[in-house]
């Protein structure tokens, strides 16, 4: 029985089929992460200009 389960070990290290998609998945992850953590720190800045810039509208009409 060993010498079926060994071949079948050093099969299983040695492939590398879906990897690529892996990597890419995980490429998407921190892509994502990135984009998540900047609207997150410009979104409170983006909507107070926003605001002061309605409000200036508001007082000049």
């Amino acid at each position: 029985m060993r010498h079926l389960t060994v071949p079948a070990i050093q099969q299983f290290f040695q492939d590398d089929e879906g990897a690529t998609a892996l990597e890419y998945g995980l490429l998407a992850a921190l892509i994502a992460a990135v984009i998540i953590g900047g609207v997150t720190a410009l979104g409170q800045v983006v909507s107070n200009t926003f605001n002061s810039i309605a409000s200036s509208m508001s007082a000049a009409s």
